[in-house]
């Protein structure tokens, strides 16, 4: 093998830890930007495990060039195929409000919201609420002050709505009211 196949061959080892060390930055990204954490986590470990992997194949000659470039492109696609189903996840999550918790409780007339019935759901920037009806809402949306002291809710403005769990979240300022 001639310099220059040589150059090339140190330049994808090279470029293929690079694109290793730029993983793990990507599992701290997934990490802040709130990508659920199991995938976050396997991204990681993927890079990590690999990452160890290929050293010991090196260091106890187990692994040829062939073999350590065949590594890092698994590497690579599983990081990025985990990504991919990781972000799907979380424009899904983005779309539509997760269902109430248990015991979860109209903030407007006390009773429990069950997670099958036709719930309405604000967020503003703190928290979630969920009423059991949209006029509910509404007679919140209206008065918070009222509600707001009897039951103890933190609450600071209407960012988004959820009518209908179907269609997800809307913009409030679009959505007239009764």
């Amino acid at each position: 093998m001639g310099q220059e196949h040589w150059d090339f061959v140190n330049f994808l080892i090279i470029v293929a830890r690079f694109v290793q060390v730029l993983g793990f930055f990507f599992a701290v990204l997934m990490l802040v930007k709130e990508f659920p954490l199991s995938y976050t986590f396997g991204v990681f470990a993927v890079n990590l495990l690999g990452f160890f992997a290929i050293l010991v194949g090196v260091l106890m000659g187990l692994l040829s060039l062939a073999g350590v470039l065949l590594a890092d492109v698994l590497i690579i696609a599983l990081s990025l195929f985990l990504f991919v189903r990781a972000l799907r996840i979380k424009r899904q999550r983005e779309k539509f409000p997760p269902p109430p918790k248990p015991f979860t409780r109209c903030p407007v007339c006390g009773a429990y919201i069950s997670p099958n019935s036709d719930y309405c759901v604000l967020m503003d920037s703190k928290s979630l609420l969920y009423f059991d009806c949209r006029e509910h809402m509404e007679a919140f949306i209206e008065n918070p002050e009222a509600y707001r002291v009897a039951k103890e809710i933190n609450y600071d403005g209407v960012r988004k709505v959820c009518v209908r769990r179907e269609e997800g979240w809307t913009d409030f300022r679009g959505l007239p009211l009764s």
